[in-house]
């Protein structure tokens, strides 16, 4: 049994878990709306004065060549920024909702793999998660399928969503190479990346 100090100590420990989380969305939030609104606004007058420029050109090919390929430079710098923009700040999951941006994440995976992935989705009704719950755990399955991605190299991934005992359980299968228990634990604590430390926050938290 768990003493009244272990258990302030453990609520003083999410709560900090919580606020450094907090701190790091409140960021990713800010970065991805400036990249957005006023990166993306500068390439775009960019794109547009260039463009401009062109269309009034008479004569000389080379400079012609030399703008259209700075164009298309632009033109996937505007791209890139939009996707990174998205990325930090899931504009979808906030308007669609979880299932709907879990939908979207395997389709965008099957597509990048080339191969079609599966996903199921089997929700009570019971089960109702707060914006900021569904924003972590759609991070930690969109970190779960970039580690997968990255690291365990598979031809097909299978995302299922269900409820068990009022809760909400995410399974996901895979027939790329594969970590056991310990693996996870000792890239947990001793691993160079903060990916599977933010998932474990995340975890906590939620």
């Amino acid at each position: 049994m768990q003493s009244i100090y272990e258990i302030e100590l453990k609520n003083k420990e999410l709560e900090m878990m919580n606020a450094v989380v907090q701190a790091q969305e409140t960021e990713r939030t800010n970065i991805a709306r400036n990249l957005h609104d006023e990166v993306g606004a500068i390439l775009a007058m960019a794109q547009r004065n260039l463009s401009a420029s062109l269309d009034s050109m008479t004569g000389d090919d080379v400079l012609r060549e030399d703008i259209e390929f700075t164009l298309d430079v632009l033109d996937q710098s505007v791209d890139k920024i939009r996707a990174i923009s998205h990325g930090m700040l899931p504009h979808f999951l906030l308007k669609f909702g979880l299932l709907k941006a879990l939908q979207r994440l395997i389709d965008q995976t099957a597509k990048s793999l080339g191969n079609p992935c599966s996903y199921s989705a089997t929700v009570s009704a019971d089960i109702l998660l707060e914006q900021r719950q569904e924003i972590h755990f759609y991070c930690i399955t969109t970190e779960l399928m970039n580690n997968l991605m990255k690291h365990a190299r598979p031809q097909f991934i299978n995302l299922k969503l269900d409820t068990k005992e009022n809760c909400l359980n995410l399974h996901i299968h895979h027939d790329g190479v594969a970590i056991n228990q310990a693996d996870y634990e000792y890239l947990l604590h001793h691993g160079n990346g903060m990916g599977l430390e933010s998932i474990a926050h995340r975890l906590r938290i939620i």
